[in-house]
């Protein structure tokens, strides 16, 4: 059998010296526009230049660039002094950038290329200074002689870079390329994935110069390429040759597609029948070639199926970190079966424990596979890792699913799951109140090992909630024969303490008797309720393992009377029908084969709980944008307008909650209905009904433009509505979409994308701007498992500041007689509006108010009311006095309530805001100037609100700067401003951290690739952090160390205390500039972590490390972050711009403890997010 080895792409960073080489160049494009390409390529070709033209920054001082294309002539497109910016040019590749066909002369356009763009008379700038390199894209051999042109080229000073595709010839492109640089991609489409490499390398090149030292040469990854991939093969095929060449081909065609490499893919190879046997561990699946020469030895072997005894032996020999796994490093681990009958031994246990070891397995059965064994095998769940083939030449078909499948499984390890858990995370913040009980089978049916995987899964259940005595409360019954109540729902008062309670319980043994305890945790609900008069949500986590002994239909019954919401969750001998009962509805049953599986169904479970919550004020304007093109078929399209009335059903529709319209596309774009257009879920379901499929080609970017019209006013989108657009699609988009996307989303509209998987996930990425955002399933029938999920991100989209925390507010209100009843009634709920997203208490968030007219009135102190809704029932009762607006005499009173007598906690460094609300111009006007400034020079932060009658002027003078003053011009327009108020006072709250102790280190990126203003940015940002702590000797230490790739100790832990003294430290940091060598940093800030230097390690305080970095290593991170991370040092990273998630991990040890903004103005969105993820860190000390 031919075997065509596809060589994968090496992106090299060349490491100079930060003076070596100029920072901008002369660019010329040579594209490849042959009949080899073809015009169904071409389009890809034209989003490559797209992706490398807006990335480059291009300006007359800066890069030029060029674009050409060729066949067996050249075509100049424009030169390099035709366009200034890259507008135009992206302009002209869209309008007039089209295929020409012809031979392929690659030596050819090389002459002319080199006579067009790079004689003396064309050029036109310093070759110096701007070093002309060309980039030649090419899909074949060329008919024509390269190597002459490509050397005269380099004798004029023009550097080669060589890109190949499809069935490009090795020998042109060396003989092409400048050193190094030469690329070779399997396809076109891989072009997508390589544009951002390509960027870099380009700029390297422009470094530069030919016979340097490549001090340092480090591998890029191509795609979500960075995992330990185990294929585990049943090779007794009974004499069959040609079986045999299937599964050759299979394995050939996988790994070929691999990124493999020391640093990126590793593969290893397990062989089993009666016996198994090792052929490559992931130690040596480093090299491609290698690896295909393995499989091409494979031979059949004689003898039976022991599966269980491979999966041991492979758990136990293969991923394990002495043969190459690197598990420690947070690298994914991914164990493939192919097999095609049934096992002789037990499969399950030997499944269940690779998959604790946190393998994800994915099983293909073949002919007589027992589709039982498999899906006890496979991850959960079953129906996304465990396919069913009925010979073995369908394996050739399956190829590229299971390949789609795997990038998938990476992408959602290393990017999606920790960020989809965030956004649950801040959807559960709407769940404020709350009473959750656990009622746990601790029966003998249950193993040790089991039953402390039922803890950890019900410990990281309600460690998704705000726990304490006002806000969510647990409680935990245990059951067998009997019942033991293990604590009531008051006793554990924070997560720490209710962790550890949960994690304390001690397991019964005995016979399920779930009825007798469901009747008894009922009377504890009852109770429960009681204590909080009956307005606390309450709910009931039901998790077994077995079928009840007794009856379960009644007590449950009488618990759902209660209104108490049940969820039941079965494990392994649990009786279905049982469930069922015990919930009451589908929605809240869960059953998983095994007890690992928990952790697959957590978010699930959340979900449900905080779904109610979350969507209760549910309020957006959604369209969707329906694929209606000839690739989805009748049957299909059917399964996406389900989908669609799914969602719907799930919406509550009406003219102030939800609205939905619908446009339809393929070549043509199709308007079904507008936003305003229909007022109920029957009347939408039924235009849904209605569509029909348009059919021919796919132009998604042409959609996206279409469709942004919707989100105005003149299509029923309402002002100061959230906004978005579900997109679903099962075809590559023949156009290009990240622009019209990128306009989308920088109006507002938040962007999900659903694509089976005849789609491209790189364009779903681009469309939506996250990873997150996009669902990618493997056929239209999934669709209905992401329903919830959708529905979720809709009702509370993600905000990084979605609670008021810790804070002392003052709201001072104008009471005068010019507002009316009604008018202050409006006030009054714009008020209370803000202490419902506040965390009331004693040491959270404290409120005071005054109201006046002509003399000031205190409504209440900061010290005298402990709750929410105390603080909501005065404020409904207050009513207007009458009378003059005296603004200025009302602040100057409202300085004592910002004492401590009066409750401020200014002295211990609480945030202090005053929020003044006024309608009219101040009699005491003359005086607010001075009056607001003392107030803010004391620390109080000054929001200024005005109404109708209310002078811009004034409200300046009190807040300060326009950015902390808000306008409307009637009372009703205070909705309009109460998300960037609400916004306002809540980044200015510190975050509810109970940590006593933390040694907390800052490791600054200070590269050239961080431009001066930015630098300022990231210091801005960690003397914002520095505020959140209580910083001191005895409390929180900080340290700050910069690196390039040089490194520079900035100030050690201790050194100063005090969060203004470091700040000052912190500004006065200046940038060292060089290249981005994060290992070696690593390294060298270990020395902050020994008590010498001021560190606490010995006495058990917790250590942790924040590195910011906005570029790619060019050196290897994952041993020294590991010594770091073993020697019990805790890393956080955050990723800003274009940055290598997968490495981000390496310096984390895990997905959860890394994070990546777009750019530096985004850092202050997540602050709270990481100060929240430091306060965890450190627990109680």
């Amino acid at each position: 059998m031919l075997l065509i080895l596809f060589l994968t792409v090496i992106c090299f960073r060349v490491c100079v010296n930060q003076d070596s080489g100029p920072e901008y160049a002369d660019v010329v494009f040579l594209v490849d526009s042959s009949d080899h390409l073809g015009m169904k390529s071409f389009p890809l070709v034209r989003t490559f230049l797209n992706k490398l033209i807006s990335s480059l920054p291009i300006e007359a001082d800066k890069y030029r660039v060029a674009l050409a294309q060729y066949s067996d002539a050249l075509h100049n497109e424009f030169q390099l002094g035709t366009f200034k910016n890259r507008n135009p040019m992206l302009n002209h590749l869209k309008k007039n950038f089209g295929f020409i066909g012809g031979s392929l002369k690659i030596g050819n356009a090389l002459r002319e290329a080199h006579r067009t763009y790079f004689s003396a008379s064309t050029n036109g700038r310093d070759k110096k200074e701007f070093p002309p390199i060309l980039v030649v894209l090419a899909s074949a051999e060329s008919e024509d002689d390269v190597e002459e042109a490509s050397k005269a080229l380099r004798e004029d000073g023009v550097k080669v870079i060589s890109v190949g595709m499809q069935e490009a010839s090795e020998e042109n492109l060396k003989a092409m390329a400048t050193s190094q640089f030469h690329f070779n991609l399997r396809t076109v489409r891989d072009l997508s994935l390589f544009a951002p490499n390509m960027t870099q390398i380009i700029k390297d090149v422009t470094k530069y110069r030919e016979g340097m030292a490549d001090d340092v040469i480090v591998e890029a990854c191509q795609g979500p390429s960075v995992a330990d991939v185990v294929f585990l093969l049943d090779m007794a095929i009974n004499g069959s040759q040609e079986n045999l060449d299937h599964l050759k081909a299979f394995l050939e065609e996988s790994v070929s597609a691999l990124d493999i490499k020391e640093n990126c893919m590793r593969v290893g190879l397990v062989a089993y029948s009666n016996e198994t046997r090792v052929i490559s561990s992931l130690s040596m699946g480093i090299n491609k070639t290698e690896v295909l020469q393995h499989i091409q030895d494979l031979s059949p072997h004689v003898g039976q199926a022991y599966t269980g005894a491979a999966l041991r032996k492979t758990r136990k020999e293969v991923f394990s970190a002495q043969r190459g796994s690197r598990k420690n490093q947070g690298v994914p681990q991914i164990a493939v079966l192919v097999t095609h009958r049934a096992s002789e031994d037990n499969v399950t246990k030997a499944a269940v424990n690779l998959r604790r070891e946190g393998v994800t397995i994915f099983t293909m059965g073949i002919e007589g596979a027992s589709p039982d064994q498999l899906e006890k095998i496979a991850s959960y769940p079953a129906e996304r890792f465990a396919s069913k083939l009925s010979d073995f030449s369908e394996l050739a078909t399956h190829n590229q699913t299971f390949l789609k499948k795997l990038r998938k499984q990476i992408t959602h390890t290393v990017s999606v799951f920790s960020e989809r858990t965030e956004t649950l995370k801040s959807a559960c913040v709407d769940t404020e109140e709350a009473d959750i009980y656990l009622l746990i089978d601790g029966s003998g049916n249950t193993q040790p090992t089991d039953f402390h995987e039922m803890k950890t899964f019900l410990s990281e259940v309600v460690g998704m909630f705000n726990i304490a005595p006002h806000k969510v409360r647990v409680g935990a019954v245990q059951y067998a024969d009997t019942w033991d109540l293990e604590f009531e729902i008051s006793k554990y008062t924070s997560k720490p303490d209710l962790g550890k309670a949960i994690e304390n319980i001690r397991q019964l043994g005995g016979n399920p008797n779930t009825g007798a305890a469901l009747n008894f945790t009922l009377k504890l609900l009852q109770k429960a309720k009681k204590q909080r008069g009956n307005k606390v949500p309450c709910h009931l986590v039901v998790l077994t393992n077995g079928m009840s002994r007794d009856s379960v239909l009644e007590p449950a019954h009488r618990l759902r009377e209660e209104n108490i919401r049940v969820y039941a969750i079965g494990v392994k001998e649990a009786n279905q029908t049982q469930l069922r009962e015990i919930a009451g509805e589908e929605k809240r049953v869960y059953y998983v084969h095994e007890f690992d599986a928990l952790r697959d169904i957590r978010n699930q479970v959340v979900q449900e709980i905080c779904a109610e919550e979350a969507c209760r004020d549910m309020k957006a304007d959604i369209m969707f944008l329906v694929d209606s093109s000839g690739s989805i078929g009748p049957e299909n399209f059917s399964k996406m307008k389900m989908f669609m009335k799914n969602l719907v059903s799930k919406s509550q529709i009406g003219p102030d909650r939800v609205q939905i319209g619908v446009v339809q596309f393929s070549h043509e774009n199709k308007e079904e209905f507008q936003l305003n257009t229909f007022k109920s879920q029957s009347d939408i379901s039924d235009a849904i009904d209605r569509m029909t499929l348009i059919g021919e080609t796919t132009l998604t970017g042409s959609a996206l433009t279409f469709v942004s019209q919707y989100f105005s006013p003149d299509k029923g989108a309402r002002p100061n509505v959230r906004k978005f657009l579900i997109l679903i699609t099962d075809g590559e988009a023949q156009d290009i979409v990240r622009d019209p996307a990128v306009a989308l989303r920088r109006d507002g509209v938040i962007i999900y994308s659903v694509g089976v998987f005849g789609s491209n996930v790189t364009q779903l990425e681009e469309i939506s701007g996250k990873r997150e955002m996009v669902f990618y399933v493997e056929n239209f029938d999934i669709l209905q498992h992401i329903e919830d999920a959708l529905v979720l991100g809709i009702c509370s989209p993600r905000e990084e500041c979605k609670r008021i925390e810790v804070l002392d507010v003052v709201f001072v209100i104008d009471s005068s007689g010019s507002i009316d009843y009604q008018e202050y009634n409006i006030m009054k709920d714009f008020m209370i509006g803000l202490v419902k997203k506040a965390d009331v208490g004693k040491n959270q968030v404290r409120f005071g108010a005054l109201k006046y007219a002509d003399d000031p009135e205190v409504l209440f102190y900061l010290d005298e009311l402990g709750t929410k809704w105390e603080v909501i029932s005065v404020l409904q009762n207050d009513q207007p006095m009458g009378g003059n607006t005296y603004t200025a005499e009302a602040l100057a009173f409202s300085d004592h309530m910002f004492t401590e007598a009066r409750g401020s906690r200014l002295h211990k460094g609480v945030p202090q805001v005053l929020i003044v609300i006024t309608d009219g111009e101040s009699h005491d006007a003359e005086k607010l100037n001075a009056t607001a400034k003392a107030l803010r020079d004391k620390g109080i932060l000054v929001l200024a609100v005005g109404i109708a009658g209310a002078n811009s002027w004034e409200l300046l003078a009190m807040a300060g700067s326009s950015d902390k003053y808000y306008f409307v011009e009637t009372f009703g327009g205070l909705k309009g401003i109460f998300s960037d108020v609400s916004a306002s006072v809540c980044n200015s709250s510190k975050v509810d951290c109970d940590i006593e102790k933390v040694d907390l280190v800052f490791l600054m990126d200070g590269s050239n690739s961080i431009h001066p203003n930015d630098f300022q940015k990231m210091k801005e940002f960690l003397a914002s952090v520095v505020q959140d702590f209580d910083v001191s000797l005895n409390r929180v230490r900080i340290g700050v160390a910069q690196f390039s790739d040089s490194y520079r100790s900035e100030f050690l832990l201790g050194t100063f205390t005090g969060e203004k003294e470091i700040s000052t430290q912190i500004e006065s940091i200046q940038q060292i500039f060089g290249y981005t060598h994060i290992g070696e940093a690593l390294r060298k800030v270990r020395h902050y972590f020994l008590p010498d230097t001021g560190s606490r390690i010995n006495a058990g305080t917790p250590q942790v490390l924040l590195v910011l970095t906005d570029g790619q290593s060019q050196d290897e991170v994952a041993q020294a972050a590991e010594e770091l991370r073993h020697k019990g040092v805790d890393i956080y990273s955050v990723g800003i711009g274009d940055v290598d998630d997968q490495q981000l991990i390496q310096i984390t040890g895990t997905a959860e403890k890394k994070l990546t903004v777009h750019n530096f103005d985004e850092l202050k969105k997540v602050k709270k997010r990481i100060v929240r993820n430091i306060c965890t860190s450190g627990g109680e000390s």
